[in-house]
């Protein structure tokens, strides 16, 4: 792909999505692939954000290293995650198609919007955990998702998400996870010859978009208190949700 007006629209949609996820914790491969995928693609957008995706999260982990929950991480997400992930490389990568991708905007959209609601009202819903069937199931689900479309992070937010972690413990955690996972697609795609020089010189025109995008999440992140934080968590989600239903349904036509 040569520098043209559709790879530069694609890098402004680079720093928007990591301003977000540097805010938040996730969202950056669900901004790239509902906005990005309309500009180059959907698989070249996976291609190239997985591996500009270790900037962002390296920087997170590496500076908010002590706000890792390890016990969470180690014993919960990365096991069902993972599990999830194999689950969709050996029978879902070639199947579900736009149903799947209806399915889970449809669900993001209805869980999302119940958390809001709840938060809104003053609710003391969202301060208890979900059981721990929803949560296995929610971890696996967004394991699946995330070796299909790489933008497990809505499911696995609903999964952690009322655990009563920090913003700083949140984010910190859900960036050792991508890179975790993401290493694992970057193999998948070395193996499958995804990546040639074409490829790799557009991932290095993209690298500046990154420390832009972090400067400017750090900046909001900072600035918004828990309960914002929150709420952002859920608008963010249900904006995506409505994205992805939008796309696969239009698809489906």
């Amino acid at each position: 792909m040569t520098i043209e007006l559709a790879f530069l629209a694609f890098a402004l949609v680079v720093v928007a999505a990591y301003t977000v996820q540097t805010a938040t914790g996730f969202g950056a491969m669900l901004v790239c692939v509902t906005l990005g995928a309309q500009l180059i693609g959907l698989e070249e957008v996976i291609r190239l954000m997985v591996p500009l995706s270790f900037l962002q999260s390296g920087y997170i982990v590496i500076r908010h290293r002590d706000g890792i929950d390890w016990g969470l991480l180690l014993k919960r997400v990365l096991p069902l995650m993972t599990l999830g992930m194999g689950f969709a490389f050996l029978l879902l990568t070639k199947v579900g198609g736009p149903w799947l991708g209806l399915a889970f905007g449809l669900m993001v959209l209805a869980l999302s919007a119940r958390d809001l609601r709840h938060l809104r009202s003053g609710s003391s819903a969202l301060d208890k955990p979900i059981s721990r069937s929803a949560s296995v199931a929610a971890l696996l689900g967004a394991g699946v998702i995330h070796g299909i479309y790489a933008s497990g992070g809505p499911m696995l937010v609903y999964a952690i998400g009322r655990e009563g972690l920090t913003k700083k413990v949140f984010r910190s955690t859900l960036s050792m996870v991508w890179i975790v996972l993401n290493l694992i697609l970057v193999a998948r795609f070395l193996l499958a010859g995804d990546y040639d020089r074409e490829v790799g010189l557009d991932i290095l025109l993209l690298v500046p978009t990154v420390p832009l995008g972090i400067l400017v999440g750090e900046w909001v992140h900072h600035r918004i208190d828990e309960r914002r934080f929150r709420m952002a968590v859920l608008v963010l989600l249900i904006a995506a949700a409505i994205s992805l239903i939008v796309r696969y349904s239009a698809q489906l036509l």
